[in-house]
């Protein structure tokens, strides 16, 4: 008898674990593509501020 409950709430919590990490994903998903300036880089904007030559290493 203990099996079985031990069983349903391991199911229940699995579960439980499997949505809140979809729910998650989702979210950060969707935030990103609403806000691409926060996280994509723009490539315009993008310069190399340090050259590495002979004298620098």
């Amino acid at each position: 008898m203990k099996s079985i409950y031990k069983k349903i709430i391991f199911v229940i919590s699995a579960i439980a674990l499997f949505s809140v990490i979809v729910s998650v994903v989702k979210y950060s998903v969707t935030y990103t593509e609403n806000n691409p300036e926060k996280y994509y880089l723009n490539k315009s904007k993008t310069k190399i501020k340090y050259k590495f030559t002979s004298k620098n290493l």
